[in-house]
């Protein structure tokens, strides 16, 4: 595949774009940003870090990695938007996504651009908990990200998670980019409109990043409760199961204890058999994961019934 030109006398465009989204990151660029330069792919790609912190982040990319391209803003910018300014100002025809809080495995991007050479418009992988020393850390990511536990085998998928994906520039801008109303979950809009345009997504699950959780109670649940309002919004844009619920906010309201008990025992029921099944049955993980979920009613409940999408608002910092 040959690189876009960037005009008259200017090299071509690398194989690639990385765009990795950032907020108070300090402490975890680098490892990023090291894994990035770890890649095994042979072809030249870029890096475009977004940054809208008031801490170091910044800082330490542009004296650390002075070949990372850096976007500063000044106000703090919730990740969709911030990846959409990174495509922007990217100069390759495939543009892959992994947050600041992700450490890409050496073989990532490279199994990544495979899938899309192999003719699919996107390609996604797998998440492993970056830092399983806590409860909350657990229930954080078995809650957030069941559905991409790193094994299983290769198949279609109607989803995958932004922090572990790439994308045909051209099928991208074609579906109008990330939509900015259903943050956190803007995903599973954007991935619903990818679909209904025609255009293929591939998951391998043992393309892998490991990612960082929260590790504070109530920044944890915090998060699930803003997730459980994200969904109420997101089901009210896209027909899928709960739709009904999410635009009736008196069923959500009668049905929420049941929602929650249903919720919890699918969380539960996804680690079995998986390398994650002894961790999900620790007392303390399982009930932070009941609790996650009666979070997520809360948020939910909240939005349900109500038609407009403004409120996607970012968490206190």
């Amino acid at each position: 595949m040959t690189g876009r030109s960037d005009g008259a006398g200017r090299a071509p465009a690398p194989l690639c774009s990385v765009i990795i989204p950032a907020y108070m990151e300090a402490t975890r660029i680098r490892a990023c940003l090291r894994s990035l330069a770890r890649q095994d792919l042979d072809e030249p790609f870029e890096r475009i870090v977004v940054d809208s912190s008031s801490d170091e982040t910044a800082d330490i990319v542009a004296r650390e990695f002075p070949d990372v391209v850096l976007i500063r803003l000044s106000q703090r910018t919730d990740a969709p938007r911030a990846r959409n300014l990174a495509v922007a100002r990217a100069r390759a025809d495939l543009l892959a996504f992994i947050d600041a809080d992700c450490v890409a495995a050496p073989d990532w991007l490279r199994r990544l651009l495979a899938l899309l050479r192999a003719g699919y418009d996107a390609a996604g992988g797998g998440v492993a908990n970056g830092n399983g020393e806590t409860a909350v850390s657990w229930a954080g990511y078995i809650g957030e990200f069941r559905e991409f536990f790193p094994e299983g085998a290769p198949r279609d998928v109607e989803n995958l998670t932004i922090n572990n994906a790439a994308y045909r520039r051209a099928a991208f801008e074609a579906v109008g980019r990330f939509p900015l109303d259903y943050f956190p979950q803007e995903d599973q809009v954007f991935h619903d409109t990818f679909r209904r345009a025609g255009y293929r997504i591939r998951y391998d699950p043992t393309i892998v990043v490991a990612h960082t959780h929260r590790s504070e109670p109530r920044a944890f649940l915090r998060h699930q409760r803003m997730i459980g309002r994200a969904n109420a919004r997101v089901l009210h844009r896209i027909d899928r199961p709960g739709s009904t619920i999410a635009r009736h906010r008196l069923v959500a309201v009668l049905g929420a204890p049941g929602l929650v008990l249903l919720r919890f025992f699918r969380t539960m029921n996804a680690c079995r058999g998986t390398g994650v099944a002894r961790p999900a049955l620790r007392p303390a993980v399982a009930g932070l994961c009941f609790l996650a979920q009666c979070f997520w009613m809360w948020g939910f409940v909240e939005r349900a019934g109500a038609c407009d999408v403004t409120d996607a608002t970012l968490p206190p910092g």
